[in-house]
């Protein structure tokens, strides 16, 4: 016959529990996910009190658990009238509902895989400081060798620095001509080289050929020249300003000076020079021309005569006699 549960008549002796978990190096929260308990309730246990269980049947199956999962008799820490009222766990009940002795594992099983779990935890931290060390290590000598090779190469920069230098020669500047607004977008501006003769003069061509626009169609005094094939072109303007033109397929250029010009080519009557806006005209076997430009505006345009007026007819000498008016007027 059962009786009731008087938790003040019945003495459970805490510190031996947690002398026993202290000695197999648990923690409150590892003894708790062992016996499925909480760690509130393991607490309690261990230093007395009622609130975390729901009846006092309860308490002492919790305590019965938490025995024999330390392989504690259960007598040996509970004593008192109606101490072994525990309430009974279901034969089909999962296994963390029993106690230790009558789960499918045993303790010392579960014990183990705690005990393996912290080793498993204390070596995988010192695997982590002994990789920190190894780094640093690493790092400190690297560093050391690079300094050390900085030292060495310091002489042969020093070496380098003191070498002479050779005076620096500047570049010539070249000569930039203004674009024409209307020019096509392929324009090249023509290089020009005052110093030295680009073009020489070929004495035994005599006197250039003498070419003039028929009249001003434009007061652009520029040189326009575009070729069908590479080659080279030498002009001279009236004031001796030489120009050589490297002559691109379908690039036109323009050259820039004060008219008349001297134009020389080898091959000068395959190119298409414009002067005033007139193509000019270069005979097959010529290979230089003098081209001037001209004052005579374009002819202005021919009006159409008027029409002459007819004249009055003449008076006859035998007018017409009067018709005579009808009577029904």
């Amino acid at each position: 016959m059962k009786t009731a549960i008087d938790l003040d008549a019945i003495t459970i002796d805490g510190d031996k529990l947690r002398q026993a978990r202290e000695a197999r190096n648990l923690s409150i929260a590892e003894l708790a996910a062992l016996v499925t308990l909480s760690r509130e309730q393991v607490k309690h246990i261990e230093e007395g009190g009622n609130r975390p269980f729901y009846t006092p049947a309860h308490k002492l199956l919790a305590v019965r658990k938490y025995a024999n999962a330390l392989d504690i008799a259960y007598e040996d820490v509970v004593t008192g009238p109606g101490a072994d009222q525990t309430v009974p766990a279901p034969d089909d009940a999962p296994p963390s509902m029993h106690t230790p002795h009558d789960a499918i594992e045993p303790a010392d099983i579960r014990i183990a895989a705690v005990e393996r779990n912290a080793e498993i935890r204390r070596l995988a931290l010192m695997g982590a400081i002994a990789l920190t060390i190894l780094l640093a290590i690493y790092a400190k000598v690297r560093g050391s060798k690079t300094d050390i090779s900085e030292e060495e190469a310091e002489p042969a920069f020093a070496a380098v620095a003191d070498a002479p230098k050779p005076d620096p020669v500047a570049p010539p500047k070249p000569q930039q001509t203004a674009a024409k607004p209307d020019a096509p977008e392929n324009t090249q501006t023509a290089k020009t080289n005052e110093a030295a003769s680009l073009c020489p003069v070929n004495t035994a061509a005599g006197e250039p050929k003498v070419w003039s626009p028929s009249y001003k169609y434009k007061a652009d005094l520029r040189l326009f020249v575009v070729s069908a094939r590479e080659g080279s072109l030498c002009v001279t303007d009236a004031t001796g300003k030489e120009t050589q033109l490297q002559l691109k397929p379908m690039a036109w250029q323009v050259v820039e000076g004060k008219p008349p010009y001297d134009v020389r080519s080898s091959r000068l009557a395959e190119q298409k020079l414009y002067l005033q806006g007139q193509l000019v005209k270069v005979p097959a076997d010529v290979n230089s021309m003098r081209l001037i430009p001209t004052q005579v505006l374009p002819p202005s345009p021919v009006a159409a005569p008027a029409p002459a007026a007819s004249p009055a007819p003449e008076p006859s000498a035998n007018p017409a006699p009067p018709v005579p008016a009808s009577p029904d007027a």
